[in-house]
C-alpha cells in the first residue's frame, strides 16, 4: 500500500484476509487458515504488509447429497443431482458450493418454491475428503414489509435496488435475500456492506436492513514496462462510481516506440435498469512505421456496445465501431501497400458469444471457456469479414499441478473480393507463441511481415507447483506453443501456408517489488527460414 499517512485500513486489511481465505478454499485448501497478518513501515512512506499461511491439505469432494421436503416433486431437482454426482471426486471448492445454490434458486423460482431455504453441511472423512448435505426446507411464510438502505451518502439508492433479488411486497426467500447481499458486494463501490432481518411474528413481516459504507472509487495510474519487444508507458484516470451512479469513466494513454494509443470510455453497467451494459467510448490510435517499412497509419473513431448475460454463463456483446483510418506510405513501403495508401470509413457491428464455465475468472483451475467473435462490415472499403474462435481448458491433479489447454483460430477475408487492408490483416497474438519474437513470422512482403489472411494456435501448459514453492508470487510452468499465419490474398507468390511454428521451454510469472515481471525461455522446435526467433523473452513494469 502506498499511503501519504501512518495509518492503515484495518476494515480493508480485513477484507483482505477474507478474499485470501476464499482465494484458497476455492483451490481445494479447506482447512487454511491465516495465522498472523503484520504491516511494517518501508522508508517512511509504504507499508508493507505480510500474511503468514497455513494452506495445509488439499480437499476434495467425496459424496453429495441432497436432502428434501417429502411434499416437494423430485423430478423438478434431477438436474440438480445429476450436477452434485458430477462433483464427486472434484477439488473442493466455494465456487461450486454457489453454483449449486444457485442451481437451488432456479428451481425455486420456476416451480414456485417462494419459502424455501437452503443450509448445507460438511463433513470430514478420510483426512482429505468433504461430504456434502444440502438441506432444503420450507421455512414459515413471511412477507417482505420494507428495504432500509443507510450509508450511502454518495451513491444513488436505485444502484443498490438494481442489484437486490427481493424487494418490497415479495415473499421473503432466503436464498434471494443472500444472494442480494452478494451481489451488493460485487460492486466493489463500498467498503462494506452489511444486512439484517428484523422479524415481526404477528405480522408475519420481515425488515431488511442495509448499511453500507462508502470508499473512495477514483483512480490515477502510470505504469512503465520494457522488455524483449521493446519499452511502453502509460497514464490513466478511472472513476468507478461517477456521479454516485456505479457508472464507470475513464481514459487512459499507451505509448509504445512506434504507436501511440489514446482512449475515453464510459460504462453504464445496468443501463435504464435493463441488467445491460451500455459502452461508449472514443479512441486515437497511430503506428508510425515510415522510417522502417514505409507506412503510417492513423485511425480516429468511437464505440457504442452492450454486454449482458443471455442465459446462464453465456454472455452476448455486441459493439458497433466507427473508424476514420488514414494509411500514408513513401517510397520504402512495398507495392501493395503503396496500393492502399489513403483515407478509409469504416463502420462495423462487431459482436462476440463467449460460455463461461470456469471456476474462477482469474488463475482458473478448473473448467473452460469457449468464445466467438465476428466483425461484420456494414459500410467501408473492403468489407473485410474478421472471425475469431478461441477456446481454453483447465485442469488441476491431486498434487496441484493445473494442466491448460488453448486453441484460437482466425481469419479476414473480404466479401468483395478486395485485398484486405493493412490494419486488419491477422497475426498471432505474441502470448500464444513464445519462442519467436512477436509479429514477426509468416509471410512477407521484402523485410515486412505483413500477417495472413488466416492464423491459429495451439498452447499446452503445466504448472510446476514444487518448484520454488517458498518463493511467494512466482509461478513456473513448462509450456508447448505452435501457431501458423498463412494466406496473402494480393500476391499468392509470398505465401506461407504449409510450416507449423512451434516451441517449448518454461515461463515465469513474478510479482516483483517493482512490478509484474513475466520471463519465458524458449527452444523454437519448427521453423520458416523467414521467420525471427527468440530464446528470451521478457517484461517487467511497474505502476504508481
Amino acid at each position: 500500500f502506498l499511503s501519504t499517512k501512518k495509518y492503515i485500513d484495518v476494515q480493508r486489511f480485513k477484507l483482505d484476509e477474507d478474499l485470501l481465505t476464499n482465494f484458497y478454499k476455492n483451490n481445494g485448501y479447506y482447512n487454511v487458515s491465516i495465522n498472523s497478518a503484520f504491516a511494517q513501515i518501508i522508508k517512511d512512506e509504504y507499508f508493507e504488509i505480510v500474511f503468514n499461511i497455513d494452506a495445509g491439505k488439499k480437499f476434495y469432494f467425496n459424496d453429495l447429497s441432497l436432502n428434501i421436503p417429502i411434499e416437494y416433486n423430485k423430478n423438478d431437482f434431477i438436474k440438480l443431482e445429476n450436477i452434485l454426482k458430477e462433483f464427486k471426486s472434484k477439488v473442493y471448492s466455494l465456487n461450486k458450493i454457489e453454483d449449486i445454490l444457485d442451481e437451488i434458486d432456479l428451481i425455486a423460482l420456476d416451480n414456485d418454491y417462494e419459502f424455501v431455504s437452503a443450509t448445507y453441511n460438511e463433513t470430514i472423512i478420510d483426512d482429505n475428503k468433504i461430504n456434502l448435505v444440502i438441506n432444503l426446507k420450507d421455512t414459515e411464510k413471511f412477507y417482505i414489509d420494507k428495504v432500509n438502505i443507510f450509508g450511502n451518502t454518495i451513491t444513488s439508492e436505485h444502484v443498490l435496488r438494481n442489484k437486490l433479488l427481493a424487494d418490497e411486497g415479495d415473499p421473503f426467500n432466503e436464498i434471494l435475500v443472500n444472494k442480494s447481499h452478494n451481489n451488493l458486494r460485487t460492486l466493489n463501490i463500498f467498503k462494506s456492506v452489511d444486512l439484517e432481518v428484523d422479524t415481526f411474528n404477528d405480522k408475519k413481516l420481515k425488515t431488511i436492513n442495509i448499511r453500507v459504507e462508502e470508499k473512495p472509487t477514483g483512480e490515477i495510474f502510470a505504469g512503465a514496462g520494457t522488455g524483449t519487444s521493446g519499452s511502453s508507458l502509460s497514464f490513466g484516470i478511472n472513476e468507478n462510481n461517477y456521479k454516485g451512479e456505479g457508472v464507470k469513466l475513464g481514459t487512459n494513454i499507451a505509448i509504445t516506440e512506434e504507436s501511440l494509443t489514446g482512449r475515453i470510455f464510459l460504462n453504464e453497467p445496468n443501463y435504464k435498469n435493463t441488467h445491460r451494459s451500455f459502452k461508449r467510448g472514443f479512441e486515437r490510435i497511430q503506428d508510425d512505421k515510415l522510417s522502417t517499412f514505409g507506412y503510417k497509419t492513423e485511425k480516429t473513431g468511437f464505440t457504442l456496445g452492450t454486454s449482458y448475460e443471455q442465459y446462464k454463463d453465456i454472455f452476448f456483446s455486441p459493439t458497433i465501431t466507427n473508424y476514420y483510418e488514414s494509411i500514408t506510405t513513401n517510397s520504402k513501403a512495398s507495392t501493395a501497400k503503396r496500393k492502399q495508401d489513403g483515407d478509409y470509413f469504416d463502420l462495423i457491428l462487431d459482436y462476440r458469444i463467449s460460455l463461461n464455465k470456469l471456476n474462477q475468472n482469474f488463475n482458473p483451475t478448473d473448467g473452460y471457456r469457449l468464445s466467438f467473435s465476428q466483425e461484420l462490415p456494414l459500410v467501408t472499403e473492403d468489407y473485410t469479414l474478421v472471425n475469431k474462435l478461441n477456446y481454453s481448458k483447465y485442469f488441476q491433479t491431486t498434487n496441484g499441478t493445473i494442466l491448460s489447454f488453448d486453441i484460437f483460430t482466425a481469419a479476414a477475408n473480404s466479401l468483395s473480393n478486395d485485398d484486405v487492408r493493412v490494419t486488419k490483416r491477422i497475426f498471432v497474438p505474441s502470448k500464444k507463441l513464445r519462442g519467436f519474437e512477436p509479429g514477426k513470422i509468416g509471410p512477407k512482403d521484402g523485410a515486412d511481415y505483413i500477417g495472413g489472411n488466416y492464423a491459429s494456435s495451439l498452447n499446452i501448459a503445466s504448472t510446476l507447483p514444487d518448484l520454488f514453492a517458498d518463493v511467494q508470487n512466482l509461478d513456473i510452468s513448462v509450456f508447448y506453443d505452435a501457431a501458423n499465419v498463412w494466406g496473402v490474398d494480393y500476391d499468392s507468390s509470398i505465401d506461407d501456408n504449409s510450416k507449423i511454428r512451434s516451441s517449448t521451454g518454461l515461463a515465469i510469472d513474478w510479482f516483483t517489488p517493482i512490478g509484474p515481471l513475466s520471463l519465458s525461455y524458449s527452444f523454437p522446435i519448427t521453423k520458416a527460414s523467414t521467420d525471427t526467433t527468440e530464446t528470451i523473452r521478457f517484461n517487467i513494469g511497474t505502476t504508481f
